[in-house]
């Protein structure tokens, strides 16, 4: 399966950052970055939460050295759409051999994780956004792992891999670094990549 409106990333720097105020229950705990293009301002809401529990997010970062994700860290500012297949460009937090799947993953709230990407947000020169363009207007979401969603969760028909989002700085010097995130509700990699599977 896919995403409804499309997978890709958007290339551009960053503008500025803002979480909303609190948690409250049946409301999802988002923190926004706004990112600058030649083309226009892109609104990049990222979920740190679920509905069901404060504390369901899970989060960890990613250093990637030296231009680790060509063609992506040559791209141009704005949209770019990707295919959902190994060399494209695209994410997929098991397959991706940056991430790997054995890494150390952190819990806790929204604002904990916030606290782990905004440093990174703080470092960057450039900024690529990996997920799912809005439906109308500029901006990009669902930017977090997406796949693993139990089989009664209304996301999924979305599951599916090399379509995972997430948020990648690069600094000045030129090295990179990923934040990802997932909900605790989403199954983790072990029982996500098939037996035998490469990268």
């Amino acid at each position: 399966m896919s995403l409804r409106d499309g997978y890709g990333v958007l290339a551009g720097t960053l503008l500025s950052y803002t979480c909303d105020a609190g948690h409250t229950n049946g409301h999802y705990y988002h923190c926004t970055v706004t990112v600058r293009t030649h083309g226009g301002i892109f609104r990049c809401p990222v979920d740190l939460d679920s509905k069901e529990q404060k504390n369901g997010i899970e989060w960890r970062i990613v250093e990637l050295g030296d231009s680790s994700l060509i063609p992506v860290a040559s791209f141009a500012d704005g949209w770019h759409s990707l295919d959902s297949v190994s060399g494209s460009g695209a994410l997929d937090y098991c397959l991706s051999p940056e991430f790997g799947p054995d890494g150390v993953w952190q819990q806790g709230t929204g604002k904990n994780a916030f606290m782990s990407l905004e440093p990174l947000l703080r470092q960057s020169s450039r900024v690529f956004v990996f997920g799912e363009p809005f439906r109308h207007g500029r901006g990009v979401h669902n930017i977090h792992q997406n796949q693993g969603d139990p089989v009664s969760s209304p996301w999924a028909p979305e599951n599916g891999q090399w379509q995972d989002g997430g948020i990648v700085i690069e600094r000045a010097d030129g090295s990179m670094a990923a934040f990802l995130c997932r909900f605790r509700t989403q199954r983790h990699c072990p029982d996500l990549v098939p037996e035998g599977s490469a990268g």
